[in-house]
């Protein structure tokens, strides 16, 4: 019995590690063909290619650009708000103190 449960562990082990022997070899290999391919995509020259790379590059500059743009309206709106809600914060305490019934509570 004993020697038996001695096979199941050791067939048990051999399969984990061939498995993860298998793994990393195709993660090598994965990452070898994409490689391969970056490269061969940066070697095409191609009146199509270019257009694709250049049209790619302005998208991104301009959505960076969109980006920018949005975080400083953004900043500006929130600038703003906060100085009217400091503004309307002044006023209300300012009418509250000429209120009768802020001086008899007080």
């Amino acid at each position: 019995m004993e020697q038996n449960v001695n096979k199941v562990v050791s067939f048990g082990i051999g399969a984990y590690e061939s498995a993860r022997a298998s793994a990393e070899t195709l993660l090598k290999n994965l990452e070898t063909e994409i490689n391969a391919l970056i490269a061969q995509g940066e070697s095409v020259q191609s009146e199509n290619a270019v257009k694709v790379r250049s049209a790619v590059t302005d998208a991104s500059k301009q959505v960076s650009t969109l980006v920018e743009q949005a975080k400083a309206q953004y900043s500006d709106l929130s600038a703003k708000a906060q100085k009217a809600f400091a503004d309307l914060q002044a006023k209300a305490s300012e009418l509250a103190a000429k209120l009768p019934v802020g001086k008899q509570a007080a």
